[in-house]
C-alpha cells in the first residue's frame, strides 16, 4: 500500500514523459506535410488528457439507465465497425469518438477536482484570449490582402484552411462571451471581453456563413423557450455584444470599400449571406441517403462516405446523414434518443433554478448551436473544432451533472486505476501504430517519384478522407 501511495505522486509526470517520448520518438517531431500539423499535435494533446484521466482522483457514477444505454450503444458501434468492409477507417473513426469522449470526461473531472470557480475563470479567460487571437489572425490576413489591392478569402482566412472552419470555431465560442462578461468581473477583463466579442461577432458577419442564419437564431429561440425569464439578463449582454459586432462589421466593410475604391455593397469584398447555391450539399445528402438505403441497419462503415463519392468532400456536411450512411439506422436512432434525453435533462435544470446561472445558459445555448450547425456542415472534423468540443462538452457535462462526480480521498493507486492504465496504454499503442501507417500511406499516395506533392484530397481525418479508398488509390497512382 505504501508503495502504491508513493507511486501515485509520480504517476502523471511518468505517464506524460512516456507518452511524449513514445509519440515524438516513434512518429518524429512533425508530420511530412504541413497541413497535417494540427491533427498531429491534437493526437498528442488528446493522449496527454487520456493519461491525465488515469491519475485524476474523481469517480463518475452512471445511473442505471445511462449505464445500460451507453453499453447498448457501444455494442452496436462495435458491430458496425466489425461489419465494415474497409476495416481500418472504421476502427480509426470509432477510436476517434472514443478518445473524444474520454477527453471530455477528463475535462469534467478536472472541473470537479480543481473547483468550479477556479476552473470556470481559467477556462473563460482562455476562451476570450483564443477568440481575440483568432480575430487578430483574420484581421492581419485582411490587411495583407488589402495591401495587394483586393480581398482574397484564401488569404484572409488562410490560417484556418477554410472560411467555414473559422465560422465553426465561432459557433463554439460566441455564446460563451456573455458568461465571460459576468464571471470575469475585473474592469480590465470586462473591457477585453467586450472588445473580443465585438470583433468576434463582426468577423462572423463578415464571413457570410449561411449556416449561422439558421443555427444561431435557432439556438437563441430554444434558450428563450427553455429558460424564459432566467435568461433576460443573459440576453441583454448578448444583445450589446451583437450590436457592437454589427457596428464593427459595417465599419470594416466601409474601410474596405474606401481602400479598394469600390461600392459599400457588392464590391466583392466579402462573402454574401444571399448566395443562391447549396455548395453541393443537396447532392451530398442525396448520396448519403442512397448509401443508407443500401445498408440501412449497420451502414457502409465509419469513414466510408469518402469512398462512395467522386467529390473531394469526404463527409456529407450533415451529422444526421453521416450517421445514417456510415453507422446505420440502429446507431443513429439510439444516438438521437440519448441526445433527446440529455437535452430534456438540461432543460429541466434550467427551468428548476431559482436564480439565473449565466455559465449554464451559455453552455446550453453553445451545445444547441453546435448540434444545429452540424446539420449543415462538419462540426467535429477539424482538430481545433474537436479540441473546443472536448472543452465545451466536458465543461457542460460537469456543470449539468456535477452530482454524479465524487472526489476520492484515497491517495494510493487503486485496482481500477491499474486497469485504466492498461486500457490507456493499449489504446495509445494502437493510435501510434495507426498514425504511423497513415503517414506512410499519405507519403506513398501524395508524393510522386520525382518529388511533386499532390494536395488535391479533401479533408476528413488528416487533410484527406480518401486515403484508404481503392478507387482513389488507382486514380492517383496513375497521376504519380
Amino acid at each position: 500500500m505504501n508503495l502504491r501511495k508513493s507511486l501515485s505522486k509520480y504517476l502523471l509526470p511518468f505517464l506524460l514523459a512516456i507518452w511524449l517520448v513514445s509519440f515524438f520518438g516513434f512518429l518524429g517531431w512533425k508530420p511530412g506535410f504541413a497541413y497535417n500539423a494540427q491533427r498531429y499535435f491534437e493526437i498528442f494533446l488528446i493522449g496527454c488528457l487520456l493519461c491525465a484521466g488515469v491519475t485524476v482522483q474523481v469517480s463518475f457514477y452512471f445511473r442505471r439507465f445511462w449505464g445500460v444505454a451507453s453499453s447498448v450503444l457501444l455494442i452496436m458501434m462495435l458491430i458496425v465497425i466489425w461489419s465494415a468492409e474497409n476495416k481500418w477507417p472504421a476502427v480509426r473513426e470509432g477510436m476517434q469518438y472514443l478518445a473524444l469522449f474520454g477527453a471530455m470526461l477528463v475535462v469534467a473531472k478536472a472541473r470537479q477536482i480543481t473547483g468550479a470557480d477556479s476552473f470556470d475563470r481559467a477556462a473563460l479567460m482562455g476562451v476570450v484570449v483564443f477568440c481575440f487571437g483568432c480575430s487578430l489572425i483574420v484581421l492581419e490576413g485582411l490587411l495583407l490582402s488589402l495591401s495587394i489591392g483586393s480581398v482574397d478569402q484564401g488569404i484572409v482566412f488562410g490560417a484556418f484552411i477554410n472560411i467555414r472552419i473559422f465560422a465553426e470555431l465561432q459557433f463554439l465560442t460566441l455564446f460563451l462571451l456573455p458568461a465571460a462578461h459576468f464571471q470575469l468581473s475585473s474592469p480590465g477583463w470586462r473591457l477585453f471581453t467586450v472588445i473580443t466579442a465585438v470583433c468576434w461577432w463582426g468577423l462572423l458577419l463578415y464571413t457570410g456563413t449561411r449556416s449561422a442564419l439558421i443555427a444561431l437564431p435557432f439556438a437563441l429561440i430554444v434558450l428563450a423557450i427553455s429558460a424564459r425569464g432566467q435568461a433576460l439578463g443573459w440576453f441583454k449582454i448578448f444583445g450589446f455584444q451583437f450590436l457592437g459586432g454589427a457596428f464593427f462589421y459595417f465599419a470594416l466593410r466601409g474601410i474596405v470599400a474606401i481602400v479598394l475604391e469600390k461600392p459599400f455593397w457588392g464590391g466583392g469584398d466579402g462573402m454574401s449571406f444571399a448566395r443562391g447555391s447549396t455548395s453541393g450539399r443537396l447532392d451530398m445528402w442525396h448520396d448519403s441517403w442512397n448509401q443508407f438505403l443500401e445498408s440501412p441497419w449497420f451502414g457502409q462503415g465509419p469513414g466510408a462516405f469518402a469512398c462512395f463519392t467522386d467529390g473531394l468532400a469526404a463527409g456529407p456536411h450533415n451529422l444526421f446523414f453521416q450517421l445514417l450512411a456510415e453507422w446505420g439506422g440502429l446507431v443513429t436512432f439510439t444516438s438521437f434518443l440519448l441526445a433527446v434525453v440529455i437535452f430534456w435533462g438540461m432543460v429541466s435544470q434550467l427551468k428548476g433554478r431559482e436564480a439565473p446561472d449565466w455559465l449554464q445558459l451559455s453552455l446550453f445555448v453553445t451545445l444547441v448551436t453546435a448540434v444545429a450547425a452540424s446539420m449543415m456542415q462538419g462540426m467535429i472534423n477539424s482538430p481545433l473544432q474537436q479540441m473546443l468540443i472536448v472543452l465545451v462538452f466536458g465543461w457542460a457535462w460537469h456543470r449539468f451533472g456535477s452530482t454524479r462526480f465524487v472526489s476520492r480521498s484515497n491517495s494510493s493507486i487503486s485496482n481500477a486505476q491499474v486497469l485504466h492504465f492498461i486500457g490507456v496504454v493499449g489504446f495509445l499503442s494502437i493510435v501510434l501504430w495507426g498514425t504511423k501507417k497513415d503517414l506512410e500511406l499519405q507519403t506513398e499516395l501524395l508524393v510522386s517519384p520525382d518529388g511533386v506533392v499532390n494536395l488535391s484530397y479533401g479533408p476528413r481525418f488528416w487533410a484527406d478522407g480518401h486515403d484508404h479508398c481503392p478507387d482513389w488509390h488507382e486514380r492517383y497512382s496513375t497521376r504519380n
